[in-house]
């Protein structure tokens, strides 16, 4: 365990943490919570609580951030389901909290379907395991996730392991000449 693994996070909360995790922990920055305290990792959101801790991996964020006027980092999960916590010294949390969600995201690619529908197809990787996209299809506005357009093989072939995947570069744009549907 070096300093700069707990980012200054206090020992007694870092080693309940290590013991939570059941291993080594580095910490990338933290805040103190109305409850506890709150740790950014490398892959994941801790958020101490009073039965222990719980987790939130970056890969499972849909979205959200830092609502400073209620101190509070909120966010939505790709399963469903709102969470909040609120800090009372946010420190540079706010910052990382977007900085991972942000991170998790491999492409991202809505398709306009007809009347006015659209289709999103987001790729995320889980921050610990990046060799294997997870993905996730999202009907926007009557959007039929079966629609030829977002089913087409050439769009799954970019998500499964086309160029897109590995650069980071969206899909279905007709300028970067990857993937295009």
């Amino acid at each position: 365990m070096g300093l700069f693994d707990r980012a200054g996070l206090p020992s007694e909360e870092f080693r309940s943490l290590g013991e939570a995790i059941g291993g080594r922990v580095r910490v990338l920055a933290w805040a103190r919570g109305a409850d506890g305290v709150v740790v950014g990792l490398p892959d994941r959101l801790a958020i101490q609580t009073g039965d222990g801790w719980r987790f939130v991996g970056w890969h499972d964020v849909d979205k959200g951030g830092w609502d400073a006027k209620n101190s509070r980092l909120r966010w939505a999960l790709v399963g469903g389901g709102d969470d909040a916590v609120v800090l009372t010294e946010p420190g540079s949390l706010p910052d990382l909290f977007r900085e991972r969600v942000g991170a998790s995201i491999v492409v991202q690619q809505r398709f306009e379907l007809s009347r006015g529908r659209a289709a999103m197809i987001v790729a995320r990787r889980r921050l610990d395991d990046d060799r294997h996209p997870l993905i996730e299809q999202r009907s926007q506005r009557g959007g039929d996730l079966g629609d030829d357009l977002v089913r087409r093989p050439s769009l799954r072939s970019c998500v499964h392991g086309g160029d897109a995947v590995h650069s980071g570069r969206s899909f279905g744009n007709r300028d970067s000449g990857v993937c295009e549907p």
